[in-house]
């Protein structure tokens, strides 16, 4: 998706992550964290989670989640025929669309997570739209699975602003989810782009950015996978990457 900030450069800090906070409400990031992550937590200077810990070589392949199912089976079969776990970040509108999706994802020890109802660009909304956005996706997931997800992405931006921070936990989510590796799989580059820019700056804990609904995403998995594995690296999913 279009970005509307350039990534930040890398931090020392286990895990990207502060406490939210307007008007006086302080509103606590994790229920029970590991010492390491809540090290991490307190001395971050950012507010949304950029990646996990450097220190453990996994990482976590998260993917907007929209597009042609046709395309969208294609991709998650090569999942589930290589045992790769992900964590998903849904369109509400979208979910709407194709319903037994979720299930499927779901069924497959996926993370299910909010991405907003119409993937607008959440950064020139109203408070009033960008509540409605989330609100939208959060009930549409919990019509569909019994629960809101535990993740929150904003749409059109890869970083989050105290609005949209605030908006989020009101529906209950306490983190807001960026990462920090772009394949720009979205921008359709070709397979050899997509491959180079997850190599260059995936490290231990990254949290890579990807789509459905793309071909060169297709053509790029099995490859993307061989090396992430040749590298020392395995994938999880956030739930498990975050130990949350």
């Amino acid at each position: 998706m279009p970005q509307n900030s350039a990534p930040s450069p890398d931090r020392r800090s286990l895990l990207k992550g502060a406490a939210l906070a307007t008007g006086g409400l302080a509103a606590a990031l994790i229920s029970s964290p590991t010492q390491a992550l809540a090290a991490a937590l307190k001395n971050s200077a950012h507010p949304d989670i950029v990646h996990g810990p450097r220190s453990t070589p996994n990482v976590a392949l998260t993917f907007h989640g929209q597009g042609d199912p046709a395309i969208v089976q294609k991709l998650l079969a090569i999942f589930k025929s290589t045992s790769t776990p992900i964590s998903v970040f849904a369109i509400g509108s979208w979910l709407r669309g194709y319903p037994t999706v979720a299930k499927q994802m779901l069924d497959a020890g996926y993370d299910l997570g909010n991405h907003t109802m119409n993937h607008y660009q959440m950064k020139t909304l109203s408070a009033a739209k960008v509540d409605s956005e989330i609100a939208g996706c959060a009930a549409e997931l919990k019509k569909l699975t019994g629960n809101h997800g535990k993740w929150f992405r904003p749409s059109g931006t890869q970083y989050s602003t105290a609005l949209i921070r605030n908006a989020a936990a009101k529906y209950g989510y306490k983190q807001c989810i960026s990462y920090d590796v772009d394949s720009h799989d979205y921008q359709d580059v070709g397979k050899k782009a997509v491959l180079a820019d997850v190599a260059k700056d995936i490290k231990n804990g990254s949290i890579i950015s990807l789509h459905f609904g793309h071909q060169d995403t297709i053509d790029a998995m099995p490859t993307l996978l061989e090396n992430i594995h040749a590298k020392g690296f395995t994938p999880v999913t956030l739930t498990t990457l975050l130990a949350i």
